[in-house]
């Protein structure tokens, strides 16, 4: 369990956690505004953050990235016929909330983003997001997300399974 740990711990310390509070910022901007109107000029709420726009993107993927190393941890864990045994569902237990709120928020980050700088091209590491998702989030998770994503008219990143099925 000490790859899950240490995973964990890059996801939730150091420039992963300072990544996080302007994206968690701007995630929460854009809902708000969604719910208050309904719709949301994405553009418009990125200028009110007081972020850069580049700067918000340059944190979007230092998020990315982790989830990234985190899917590849997983894997590797998973994998493991001695250490594996019921290391994948503890560390699924423990990602789960955070793989479900960057899933549900990151696609009006990046829409966001996209008003404003043109064409996100996270393709690669959207995937790993996206398969990560697979691999852990609940059915309960999966049917919350899909509803909210829909009401909000946005696609997940990444194209995960949960998505089509």
């Amino acid at each position: 369990m000490e790859i899950a740990r240490a995973l964990h711990v890059d996801l939730t310390s150091g420039v992963v956690a300072e990544a996080r509070r302007p994206l968690g910022e701007l995630a929460f901007a854009l809902r708000s505004d969604w719910e208050a109107e309904g719709d949301t000029n994405p553009g418009r709420v990125v200028r009110r953050s007081g972020v850069q726009a580049a700067e918000l993107r340059h944190h979007y993927f230092v998020l990315l990235w982790c989830f990234e190393r985190i899917w590849h941890g997983y894997r590797v864990i998973t994998r493991d016929s001695v250490l594996g045994l019921g290391a994948g569902k503890e560390f699924a237990s423990m990602l789960g909330w955070h793989v479900r709120n960057w899933s549900q928020d990151l696609p009006a980050i990046k829409q966001a983003l996209e008003t404003e700088l043109g064409k996100i091209h996270d393709g690669d590491s959207a995937q790993a997001l996206a398969e990560l998702g697979d691999a852990v989030l609940t059915d309960a998770d999966i049917r919350m997300m899909r509803s909210r994503l829909g009401e909000m008219g946005l696609r997940p990143v990444g194209e995960p399974a949960w998505w089509v099925g």
